[in-house]
């Protein structure tokens, strides 16, 4: 099968002009935290994109990946961040951030969310950036936080993981979706050791706790309150101490059931590579046969699509067990 791929620069397809300069195309599809990315190095001993072709920063491109005949991997739309030249010979790199990650969402911003949910106030968020929420969100009530100073990037990100949620944006859209239940959903495709052309997993020693332990100030009662929470399956271990806030029971039990589940869980995580295969993507999960303890399901929390013009197409996972 022969690698392809489909460029489109504000809104125009310029496939078929710059496909003879392509030296590789790379796109990086992360889960959590991070904004999707393409890089796009092209040869350029003719000029072409230090002179009429330069592009200027902040213009759109829009790329789709795969093999000719087949459904292409829609990578989505993504704004050029960083041009870079290097010589010799003459390369031109064009460096792209997913749309609407620059500008507004990286101001600083200062907003007091009061008594909302967790929906509401990433819901708030992106009609402020004009981007669809998308996400199964449970009814979390929060009766106030301050966003005091602080990137809307990051104070997303850092609420997405107090209450066990992955957090993105990508093609216009805010992601923010349950990271254990994208963990417990089938895996969508199925390897072999003999389907891997290398294999970097390692098995983390880690300490189990048999409860976790969050104290909180009570609002009402003017107190603080501790609340502990026990493991299902661990009878012997210390007890986890968590430092976070939280305004309520219910908040206190959803934070605990997070870090126990993050920290009791046999964890096995690294990297992968493989032929390409434009159906994977980050958020979903695979399943490993043919390797002994190491077989498995495993989750895809970031994702690398890469077309070079000498080595074909490969793609390479970051992995960790389910």
């Amino acid at each position: 099968m022969k690698p392809t791929f489909r460029l489109l620069y504000e809104n125009q397809d310029i496939t078929v002009d710059v496909a003879p300069y392509v030296l590789s195309i790379e796109y990086t599809d992360s889960e959590h935290g991070q904004s999707d990315e393409i890089q796009i190095s092209l040869e350029d001993t003719d000029k072409l994109w230090q002179g009429n072709w330069y592009p200027s920063k902040g213009d759109t491109l829009n790329l789709q990946i795969g093999y000719a005949g087949d459904k292409l991997l829609n990578c989505g739309s993504f704004e050029i961040d960083e041009i870079e030249y290097v010589s010799p010979p003459d390369v031109i790199t064009l460096k792209a951030l997913a749309t609407n990650i620059k500008k507004a969402l990286r101001q600083e911003n200062s907003v007091a969310y009061e008594n909302k949910t967790l929906k509401q106030i990433a819901q708030e968020i992106a009609a402020r950036h004009r981007l669809k929420l998308v996400g199964d969100i449970k009814e979390i009530r929060v009766k106030r936080i301050t966003q005091n100073k602080e990137r809307d990037l990051t104070f997303l990100k850092n609420l997405a993981e107090q209450y066990g949620y992955i957090f993105k944006i990508a093609d216009e859209q805010l992601v923010f979706y349950e990271t254990q239940k994208l963990k417990d959903e089938n895996a969508t495709l199925i390897l072999t050791k003999q389907e891997l052309s290398s294999i970097n997993l390692r098995e983390k020693a880690h300490e189990k706790y048999r409860a976790c332990s969050v104290s909180y100030h009570d609002p009402e009662s003017k107190t603080v309150i501790s609340t502990i929470i026990r493991a299902n399956d661990v009878v012997n271990g210390d007890v986890l101490k968590l430092n976070t806030r939280c305004e309520n029971k219910e908040q206190a039990i959803i934070q605990a059931q997070v870090a126990l589940a993050q920290k009791n869980v046999s964890k096995i995580e690294g990297s992968l590579s493989l032929e390409g295969s434009p159906y994977l993507v980050a958020g979903s999960n695979i399943e490993l046969k043919g390797i002994g303890n190491f077989s498995g399901k495993y989750h895809l929390t970031q994702v690398k699509h890469l077309i070079d013009k000498n080595s074909g197409y490969t793609t390479n996972l970051e992995v960790e067990s389910c």
